[in-house]
């Protein structure tokens, strides 16, 4: 495709139309600076070919000039498949979309709305967007051959299967038929009904998947069955084990009841034996307590009489004690009385010095006081006066007439056109003067009617307001003459009206003129401005002094009057003697402060420290009172509490002692005969009883082996009952067959399954080769091409996909990324890329036609040699393709021999409306 003509208007920066025209094979040069729409022009050019005229999203939207509803419109003119076509299409609002073909001696219609939309993305082989603006990725060969400035300028361009195919047809490689392309899509469907394609794992919910899964079902119902075949002959065995097991235990169990009958006899002296230890021993037990009681008396009444004793030691130790210190307290409380009168005598001073400070404070805040009334004092003068001059304008402008410019120009307007009016008037009046110079009879024709007059000598005659005529002069000729006058009557009745008007605008403004209206207008806008001059100082002066108005300056200043006052009062003071009313220095009352508080601290000190002997002498004392009296107290207590006890037992204290030995005799006695009769039993193994609960033990042990021997006979039986019924055998058969017609399937698909495997992977083998076939004539043209741009032996290879994906350059240390190398490294090779296709679709395959390649700051990050190496070959291709260079560097193209150049920046001035 080449382009011929290209024309913009109401798209991003261009809101004015801006063409490139006279277009064709060849190098163009399209320079202006940055932000000047050299890339909205190739955006133009692609949302014509490629999107359609109804899509209305962002991107689209965007399309608009900043600030503006206009509707984008876009005209070209190509050539494509060697037939000329004009396409127009605008968006949005007015969306339109024309597609016109060039029969030899005009444009005639193709095609419009949505099939033109389509006819212009097969140009280049575009497929376009399902919604939406299309991206660079879907502009068919434009994304091969257009190097532009979008995110995917250093990304290779992939293939899709219409440009892979014109590509393929291009470097001489078959492409496939229909038939062979639905061959290959038939082993990658069958393929698919078995495998995934990223990691060729069985397709869940394949056919392949469910047979194997039916096989493992199968698999595992028939290991179950075996389970429940072995499970009920296990329960058979298991009835035969306990049935056997029941006999041997209904004999133990005999044995058992044999035994127990002759531990009777034995068992029954043994219990009478032991019930008479048991009273012996609950004898002995009561013994036991009644001599512990009576021990654990006389005990806690000997401690008692211990406790009085010791009580009465301690009362008399601490009488003289207390007496001592009762004498100290005394002393004690008149020191601290002394020192409380002294702490409140200096408080007293020290309240006095507040005092004076608090006064010395007041004063000094009234004088502050003071001195900011007198400086609102000379605020308020100023604003006033301010004030005054602002009204007193106010009243001025207030007695002016109102007159505004546009009045005044209204008025100049009516003289301007009175005046337009009477020049007008005076050219349009031509006067025809006839002056005879003898007598004689003259005609003439006027207004189309022939008219005589007799003319004396020296008398004339005025034709003044004729518009055409002719005057016939016997002897003499005819003079005609077109005058104009028509016009007249109309000129007057403008002059009149406009005469009028001015007038009547004078009149109300009470003046005579208009130059004297605007002297008026002037002189009343000198005042409007002295005015404003006024009122901005004195809005200065309040925004300075802190107020909204001169009231509130007012205001404050009778506040602070009032504060004055209410100080001035508080100290007992007129207002005019504050100023000179004599006090000491804050700082002299404050340091005297100071050391009355300091003295206080003093005196409050010795007043705490006399209190605290006081509080602990008298402390000591109260402490040793109580002593005395507890100790006193708890010696009676101690006393009647013995008492109390002895005469509740109705004994003394050593009548209490020799009860203690009769109880523990008594005790001894009785633990002897406890003693005799243990001895006759024998030892806790050797007895019946403990024989008789061995052999319980036992026959509980067999009665409960023979139930849960009949349990595991019933269990067996339903077991085998339900076996029976659920037909085990015939069901094994059963699954058996239904296993092995389920696994002759599977093997069936699972073979079919591998040779669709085989077969993709020989088919895979097969595109490998081709696609190596397709690639390596464009590796090998971008390679040549890098090597002369490069020019320093430099050997990387350029290696491409089959489908331009994971682009690498060989290098003797292996493949590396294209995204690893400089910048400038990257756009060369896809500069050289972009050379490389174009040049091979416009001149190899079956239908080589020239091609459109789109260079847009391709070389920016290259040097100066290597630049002017790729110049070289843009030079050359120059010949073949139609190479579109847009740039913001015009003086690195300029020794391109053969090229247009076009100033974009000038072509968007020359299409700017004047005014």
């Amino acid at each position: 495709m080449i382009l011929r003509r290209l024309r913009v208007q109401h798209f991003r920066c261009f809101r004015n139309p801006v063409e490139l025209s006279g277009l064709g094979v060849g190098i163009h040069v399209v320079h202006a600076p940055n932000e000047t729409g050299k890339s909205s022009l190739v955006l133009a050019l692609a949302r014509a070919l490629f999107d359609r005229n109804s899509t209305r999203d962002r991107e689209i939207q965007n399309l608009r000039p900043w600030g503006t509803t206009l509707s984008p419109r876009v005209t070209l003119e190509l050539d494509s498949g060697g037939k000329r076509y004009r396409l127009e299409k605008a968006f949005l609002d007015d969306a339109t979309s024309l597609l016109d073909e060039w029969t030899g001696t005009r444009f005639e219609r193709l095609a419009d709305s949505q099939r033109a939309d389509e006819m212009a993305r097969g140009f280049l082989f575009s497929g376009g967007a399902q919604a939406g603006a299309t991206k660079p990725g879907q502009w068919g060969l434009a994304r091969l051959l257009w190097l532009g400035q979008s995110a995917e300028r250093h990304v290779l361009p992939g293939l899709d299967t219409p440009l892979k195919a014109r590509l393929m047809e291009a470097v001489g490689v078959a492409v496939l038929s229909e038939q062979e392309q639905g061959v290959l899509k038939r082993v990658e469907d069958a393929y698919r009904q078995f495998f995934t394609l990223k990691k060729g794992k069985v397709v869940t919910g394949s056919e392949l998947e469910l047979k194997a899964a039916l096989v493992a079902s199968l698999e595992e119902e028939l290991r179950g069955i075996r389970a429940q075949q072995e499970a009920s002959a296990e329960h058979a065995r298991d009835m035969e084990e306990a049935r056997s097991a029941l006999g041997d235990l209904a004999g133990e169990r005999g044995a058992l009841e044999a035994r127990f009958s002759a531990l009777q006899a034995r068992v029954e002296a043994e219990t009478q034996l032991e019930q008479q230890i048991a009273l012996r021993d609950k004898d002995v037990e009561r013994q036991h307590q009644e001599w512990e009681h009576l021990d654990g008396k006389q005990r806690e009444l000997l401690a008692l009489r211990q406790n009085v004793a010791r009580h009465q030691a301690v009362v008399a130790e601490k009488e003289p004690v207390l007496q001592k210190a009762r004498e100290g307290l005394i002393g004690q409380e008149a020191s601290f009385r002394q020192a409380r009168e002294l702490f409140q005598a200096q408080l007293g001073e020290q309240e006095k010095a507040e005092q004076r400070q608090e006064r010395g404070r007041l004063l000094e805040k009234a004088r502050q006081a003071l001195v900011e009334q007198q400086r609102l004092d000379g605020q308020l003068k100023q604003g006033e006066r301010l004030e005054t001059a602002v009204e007193g304008l106010r009243r001025r402008t207030a007695a002016l007439k109102t007159l505004s410019e546009s009045d005044v120009k209204r008025a100049e307007d009516v003289e301007r056109k009175l005046r337009q009016a009477q020049d007008k008037l005076e050219a349009r009046g031509i006067e025809v003067v006839f002056k005879a110079e003898g007598s004689r009879s003259i005609e003439w024709e006027a207004e189309g009617q022939v008219q005589r007059h007799e003319l004396a000598k020296a008398e004339q005659k005025l034709f003044a307001g004729v518009s055409a005529g002719s005057l016939r002069i016997k002897g003499v000729g005819e003079v005609r003459v077109r005058t104009g006058a028509e016009e007249i009557g109309n000129l007057q009745a403008d002059v009149e009206k406009f005469r009028k008007e001015l007038t009547r605008r004078l009149h109300e403004h009470g003046v005579e003129s208009p130059q004297r209206l605007r002297v008026e207008w002037e002189s009343q806008q000198a005042v409007l401005q002295e005015q404003a001059k006024h009122e901005g100082a004195l809005e200065t002066f309040l925004e300075a002094a802190g107020f909204e108005s001169v009231e509130a300056l007012r205001e404050k200043r009778r506040e602070q009057a009032g504060k004055v006052g209410t100080l001035a009062g508080q100290l007992n003071l007129a207002v005019a003697a504050l100023a000179t009313y004599p006090t000491p220095e804050l700082v002299v009352l404050s340091e005297e402060l100071r050391l009355r508080k300091q003295e206080v601290k003093e005196r409050e000190k010795a007043k705490d420290d006399a209190e605290a002997v006081y509080r602990q002498v008298e402390r000591q004392v109260r402490g040793l009172a109580q002593e005395r009296d507890s100790a006193m107290q708890t010696a009676r207590e101690l006393e009647l509490t013995m008492k109390a006890q002895l005469h509740a037992l109705g004994m003394s204290l050593e009548q209490l002692g020799a009860e203690v030995e009769r109880a523990h005799g008594e005790l001894e006695r009785l633990k002897n005969m406890v003693t005799g009769l243990r001895a006759r039993l024998p030892r806790p193994e050797e007895r019946a009883a403990t024989q008789r609960r061995q052999l319980d033990e036992a026959r509980e042990r067999v009665v409960g082996a023979e139930k849960k021997a009949q349990e595991r006979i019933i269990r067996a039986e339903t077991l085998l009952g339900r076996a029976a019924e659920a037909g085990v055998y015939s069901r094994l058969g059963e699954a058996e067959e239904r296993l092995v017609l389920a696994t002759e399937e599977h093997l069936q698909l699972k073979t079919r399954a591998e040779a669709a495997e085989i077969l993709r992977k020989l088919v895979g083998h097969w595109q490998e080769q081709v696609n190596r076939t397709f690639v390596a004539p464009i590796q090998d043209a971008v390679h040549a091409r890098l090597e002369h741009i490069r020019g320093d032996g430099r050997n990387e290879v350029l290696s491409l996909g089959p489908e331009f994906i994971d682009a690498a350059m060989e290098t003797p240390d292996g493949a590396r990324s294209l995204a690893s190398f400089s910048w400038g490294m990257q756009e060369q090779t896809l500069f050289a890329l972009r050379l490389a296709l174009g040049e091979m679709l416009s001149k190899q395959g079956t239908k080589p036609e020239p091609q459109l390649v789109v260079l847009d700051d391709a070389l920016v990050n290259t040097d100066a040699v290597r630049h002017r190496r790729a110049l070289e070959l843009i030079e050359k291709v120059g010949e073949s393709l139609q190479v579109l260079i847009l740039t913001a560097f015009p003086e690195r193209y300029r020794t391109l021999r053969g090229m247009k150049e076009f100033d974009l920046r000038e072509l968007a001035q020359e299409s700017t409306p004047a005014g």
